[in-house]
């Protein structure tokens, strides 16, 4: 199973994106590809305030993903080991959101993390292989 980070869906959904050909071709390579719906959410953001795509385009495009991708809700276990495990792990600010999505990915039994920022995996997923399309 491996888990695709916000940065991996961006990029196989906007035909724009530098690395799209790499990250479509990691959706599609994926064994079993799935992510977390906060993953959907961090999607909508970037696209819609990042990129300045139309919000009614990112709507289609990120909700189009589930085609692909199977996505699930965090469980508030997920945040609660999380924030738990922050100190330990080093994590502060915004990498909590990082450390949310390895958490859940580790709970889900990936055996990969696919990301397009590896530096913000390699702390708080030592125990998963995290590979960069």
């Amino acid at each position: 199973m491996t888990f695709l980070d916000t940065g991996i869906m961006v990029g196989a959904v906007l035909k724009s994106h530098p690395e799209q050909e790499a990250c479509l071709a990691a959706l599609e390579d994926s064994s079993h590809p799935f992510t977390n719906a906060h993953a959907l959410a961090e999607t909508f953001a970037t696209l819609t305030g990042f990129y300045k795509v139309p919000t009614d385009a990112v709507t289609e495009l990120t909700l189009s993903l589930q085609d692909s991708v199977v996505v699930e809700a965090l469980a508030l276990a997920d945040y609660r080991v999380a924030i738990r495990e922050a100190h330990s792990r080093g994590v502060m600010g915004g990498g909590i959101y990082d450390s949310l999505h390895a958490t859940f990915a580790r709970r889900k039994r990936a055996v990969q993390i696919v990301t397009r920022n590896p530096s913000h995996f390699q702390h708080v997923a030592p125990d998963i292989e995290i590979l960069t399309p």
